[in-house]
């Protein structure tokens, strides 16, 4: 954490991941809406009006501390498309 000041971790089923502390959003939550939005700064302020710019930058700091880490978490995240989703639930 002391690479990353900003930087909290949450535990999830799958393991921890790093959070932006204080406002609950995982960074590959704010890494995938900046890539979205092609990298376009003004578009990620836009999107994430509830926090400062402060948080944005750490979100991205961490990100290019740990890209490969981001990275596989992008991954995991694109696979639950809304019809794998319903296709979870039918299993259970």
């Amino acid at each position: 954490m002391s690479r990353a000041p900003g930087i909290v971790f949450v535990e999830g089923r799958d393991g921890r991941r790093a959070a932006v502390a204080s406002c609950g959003l995982e960074v590959w939550e704010i890494v995938a809406t900046w890539r979205e939005g092609g990298e376009s700064w003004p578009t990620l302020v836009q999107a994430y009006p509830e926090l400062s710019e402060v948080q944005l930058h750490t979100a991205l700091s961490y990100y290019a501390l740990y890209p490969q880490e981001i990275d596989e978490r992008l991954v995991v995240e694109e696979m639950w498309t809304p019809e794998r989703v319903a296709a979870e639930r039918r299993a259970r």
